[in-house]
């Protein structure tokens, strides 16, 4: 991965960046964090939806200090996300709040397109008042 500024823009290359995360089956890849955008409060993962039909990416897990986005834009992809207490079943466009704490997991069950692009966002933690 390579950080430049040039122009007052910074620019990133070499992405993803792949990061061990409890639960997944797989390093997440990870396109924004606080390393490939300096100070960015978040992190983005991104993971094509059409390739996880039928296989569930993770098992159930948990961030314990950070709050999750699932944002799927592309219209098509009908998907679950299964808590510990409950499954909702959903169609894209969606995003779903997963607050800290909450066990989880992304089940997708068809896509209509040949791509759909499934972001996971982190959240960092807000700093006490």
């Amino acid at each position: 991965m390579e950080v430049a500024q040039r122009s007052g823009l910074v620019v990133t290359q070499g992405l993803p960046v792949y990061e061990e995360m409890d639960g997944h089956h797989e390093p997440a890849p990870l396109y924004l964090t606080p390393e490939t955008v300096p100070g960015v409060p978040f992190r983005i993962a991104v993971v094509d939806a059409a390739q996880l039909v039928g296989s569930p990416h993770a098992d159930l897990h948990v961030h314990a200090e950070h709050d999750e986005i699932y944002l799927v834009a592309t219209a098509g992809c009908h998907f679950t996300v299964e808590t510990d207490r409950d499954a909702l079943v959903l169609d894209a466009p969606a995003s779903i709040l997963i607050p800290a704490g909450t066990p989880h997991r992304l089940v997708v069950h068809s896509v209509t397109t040949d791509t759909c692009p499934f972001l996971g966002i982190l959240l960092d933690p807000l700093p006490a008042p």
